[in-house]
């Protein structure tokens, strides 16, 4: 059902597409020249890390502002996904969608065509066998509906203040987790020490300082519901109806999402895959073991990565794994010191999480028009 004053419309009656251009490696330039525009490619939109490369201008049928739209043409990881927020000239991958601004405004299609619904549009009308594709064709019947005009503008300003929320959330989230990171590296080092601490730390290894086992059980064993919680090597553990473990463990992914770590006290189910480490030695705090793990242990798994293919952790690269052991009234101070640092970034992603769940409930309402957003003072 259109609501009253709306209109049911294909992408295609109210936008154009425009393809980006295609340039040899060796016709760009890393630095920026006179006459030169940047080239903006997939990995300019996706990756902060990514260096800008500059081609000579192309002319405007290429060329984007900030504000214009984007839509990623390839890739199992993009394709489909709309872009914006950089000048300069497109690449081949990537097309324009240029509204008719007297039917469609752009921060309206900015937000409607970012909505879940219209990926599973896209990807459920798409030929492609292999490589994940879009075509103008697809995108063109992609079905919207339209408000008008004064109605798009506040929709749009309504849900840009939540975009904005959870831009500077995102900045706090990440600010946060590298300032934990410096932390670790200091504090985890001995290269700074907390005040009224001195004197070596020794090095132990780690199979003199806990038992290292493996659990018992497949995979497919576990049960979603179940009362205990069941150690795999996915990033959050599912349910198992029994349990054969009942004590404080840390537990690391052998494989999967390789070296995950948790700590849990109780009742629980473990994986063939997942290790199990217990019995700790009175010379260790678990929670400084736990943060110890968690900064050093990737670090070698990061490592060991970039010289080939790391599969799975092996039982001899945990039972050699060197520990820094300071006394336990420093490990505990700095567990404390650690685990505030996890409380600060808890409650960020809780509380993104928070938002971009009520934005997606706001926009189910306001895109849908199950509920209408007063225009009036903004006609006035």
């Amino acid at each position: 059902m259109v609501p009253e004053g709306w209109e049911r419309k294909y992408l295609e009656e109210v936008t154009q597409f425009s393809q980006g251009i295609q340039v040899a490696v060796d016709e760009q330039s890393p630095i920026p020249k006179p006459g030169y525009v940047r080239f903006l490619r997939i990995s300019d939109f996706v990756s902060s890390s990514e260096l800008p490369r500059y081609i000579p201008n192309p002319g405007d049928r290429f060329m984007v502002s900030n504000a214009d739209l984007s839509m990623i043409r390839y890739g199992s990881a993009g394709a489909g996904d709309l872009v914006r927020g950089i000048s300069g000239a497109i690449a081949n991958n990537l097309f324009r969608i240029l509204p008719d601004e007297s039917k469609a405004l752009k921060d309206f299609l900015w937000i409607y065509l970012r909505q879940d619904n219209v990926k599973h549009f896209l990807f459920g009308n798409s030929t492609s066998s292999t490589m994940p594709a879009v075509s103008f064709k697809v995108v063109g019947k992609v079905p919207i509906l339209l408000p008008p005009l004064p109605e798009q503008k506040k929709i749009a300003q309504i849900l840009s203040t939540w975009d904005q929320a959870i831009t500077a959330t995102e900045r706090l989230l990440e600010n946060s987790q590298q300032r934990k990171k410096g932390l670790m590296q200091l504090l985890l080092t001995g290269k700074k020490r907390l005040p009224g601490f001195e004197g070596e730390w020794e090095t132990r290894k780690l199979k003199e300082l806990c038992a290292i086992k493996t659990g018992k059980k497949d995979v497919n064993e576990g049960n979603p519901d179940g009362k205990y919680p069941f150690f795999t090597c996915a990033s959050e553990p599912t349910g198992s109806d029994e349990y054969s473990y009942d004590c404080e463990a840390l537990l690391i992914a052998g494989n999967g999402i390789i070296g995950k770590t948790h700590y849990f006290k109780g009742k629980f189910e473990a994986y063939q895959r997942t290790y199990i480490l217990s019995d700790f030695s009175n010379a260790v705090s678990v929670s400084y073991l736990h943060q110890f793990i968690l900064y050093w242990l990737m670090r070698d798994i990061d490592r060991e990565k970039q010289h080939g293919a790391m599969p799975y952790i092996k039982l001899g690269l945990l039972q050699r794994f060197n520990v820094f052991v300071p006394s336990i009234e420093e490990q505990q101070r700095i567990a404390m010191v650690l685990s505030y640092a996890d409380q600060e970034i808890d409650g960020l992603e809780f509380k993104l999480n928070l938002l971009k769940q009520e934005k997606k409930a706001l926009m189910q309402q306001l895109l849908t028009g199950k509920r209408r957003v007063n225009v009036e003072t903004e006609a006035a």
